[in-house]
């Protein structure tokens, strides 16, 4: 591709990110699963341990980039079959991989906002991570990463934004609690403790607490490299399974 058709690829692409997050940021499955449901799960946990704000910080922020980055790409794709505007989007010049990529743009854009927000109201509260560049580039991956599994889910050939909305919590919700974000890896079950691995949240968990406390389970360099790894991956499945299911939804 030359560099023109480049730039209008990644315009058109920005223009459906900036067109979903004026629609999607305020929904309400938005809200209730990307903002309150991580908070209500962390002030529960915290509550119930006796956790200080300082120690709890990373779980928050944890949580609150994997549920926010992953709670408006599955109802997107659903909600604009539901609403007719699919057929509108898909008769312009832009292709469903356009369509694909700006919903998940401006998913992991939600992520990233949450979370730093999340990171300045720790510094002002006197919580400052101790790697910066870390924090930023596991905030930034993740988010990516989460979205593009949200989008996975999006992929059934549904006009119910209901039906993967229950379909990605049946998977998020778990993922938590194995990820190590409130149990320690090393206090999991032997024979869940693989299934720990497999999750992305994992290693998003891993790198937050080296960056606050250095005290993380594996290289700070490993997480990173294991997060762009499963980014890729569901980015790839993401893409395949929703054109596969798109004729099923028009």
């Amino acid at each position: 591709m030359k560099s023109k058709e480049i730039r209008l690829y990644l315009y058109k692409i920005w223009v459906l990110c900036l067109k979903d997050m004026k629609l999607y940021y305020f929904k309400g499955p938005t809200v209730v699963m990307g903002v309150l449901m991580p908070l209500f799960i962390w002030l529960t946990f915290v509550v119930g341990k006796g956790f200080s704000f300082t120690e709890s910080l990373p779980m928050l922020i944890a949580l609150a980039s994997f549920f926010t980055s992953s709670s408006i790409t599955p109802i997107v794709m659903p909600w604009e079959a539901r609403q007719k505007t699919l057929e509108m989007l898909l008769s312009m010049p832009i292709t469903i991989y356009i369509v694909l990529l700006g919903t998940a743009l401006a998913s992991s854009l939600f992520g990233v906002f949450i979370s730093s927000v999340l990171v300045v109201i720790g510094l002002i509260l006197n919580v400052i991570p101790r790697n910066l560049i870390s924090l930023a580039l596991g905030i930034a991956i993740s988010s990516s990463c989460y979205s593009f599994m949200g989008l996975l889910f999006s992929a059934i050939p549904s006009d119910i934004p209901a039906n993967a909305v229950m379909l990605s919590s049946a998977v998020r919700l778990p993922l938590i609690f194995i990820s190590g974000v409130f149990i320690p890896l090393s206090d999991l079950p032997s024979y869940v403790r693989p299934l720990a691995f497999i999750s992305p949240l994992t290693y998003f968990s891993d790198l937050i607490n080296y960056s606050y406390s250095y005290d993380s389970l594996l290289n700070p360099l490993t997480d990173i490299v294991v997060l762009f790894f499963l980014t890729i991956i569901s980015m790839v499945l993401a893409l395949v399974a929703n054109k596969r299911t798109l004729m099923r939804r028009l």
